[in-house]
């Protein structure tokens, strides 16, 4: 159980926050704002209708944020919005 000085404000929270930003910046673009923005809001509207969608307990809507992080590193690991840096921009 985690601890903190502020009710409400424990470290499962924080945890589920830092990841889901984490996932939202991956997915649009590291170093893109634009892209973070867009990948947070297609994180959201994932998040909230897949289990709906797919007929799955709305408890597991954090598996589906973690499969859409891997399914991203896998497939698209620049993101959205993510350029590839060539040699000259290096």
């Amino acid at each position: 159980m985690g601890h903190s000085s502020r009710p409400g404000l424990t470290t499962t929270l924080v945890f589920s926050l830092a990841f889901k930003a984490f996932t939202a910046a991956v997915l649009g673009g590291i170093g893109s704002v634009p892209g973070a923005m867009l990948g947070g809001l297609f994180l959201g509207l994932v998040e909230s209708l897949g289990p709906g969608v797919l007929g799955i307990s709305f408890q597991l809507k954090d598996v589906i944020a973690f499969g859409i992080l891997v399914l991203v590193l896998i497939f698209r690991p620049t993101g959205i919005v993510g350029e590839v840096l060539t040699e000259e921009k290096v």
